[in-house]
């Protein structure tokens, strides 16, 4: 049985509708949004069964039942996937082991002379 396809435009993934937070695009998530053209349902917002795979390079999200063509991303999303993104680049920026250490070591004291003890009469 071919599945139904429609589009999806203000587009974001979770991974439940408890938790408000976004997740990356990637099987196992949920896709939610504005349903438009879907044969069975009217338009409006939806939350999708669990992803089974995305097709990034063409914008198609498959589940269970429906293909979706992703439509324009919803605002906040495509912030948070920037700054997942940036927060990877900082995390992996390669970092030095030595940090060379401008002091110089010391290799000796230096002489001292002698003191002569002082007495009170």
């Amino acid at each position: 049985m071919e599945k139904l396809s429609a589009r999806i435009e203000n587009w974001a993934i979770v991974d439940n509708l408890i938790f408000h937070g976004f997740r990356e695009l990637e099987p196992g998530q949920r896709l939610t949004g504005y349903l438009m053209g879907h044969a069975d349902l009217p338009n409006g917002v939806i939350y999708t069964s669990v992803i089974q795979s995305v097709d990034a390079a063409n914008g198609l999200v498959e589940t269970g039942n429906t293909v979706y063509r992703l439509g324009q991303v919803n605002e906040e999303y495509q912030q948070w996937v920037a700054d997942q993104r940036q927060a990877r680049v900082v995390r992996e920026a390669p970092v030095s082991t030595f940090i060379p250490d401008p002091r110089k070591p010391v290799t000796a004291y230096p002489s001292v002379p002698p003191m002569h003890a002082w007495r009170h009469s």
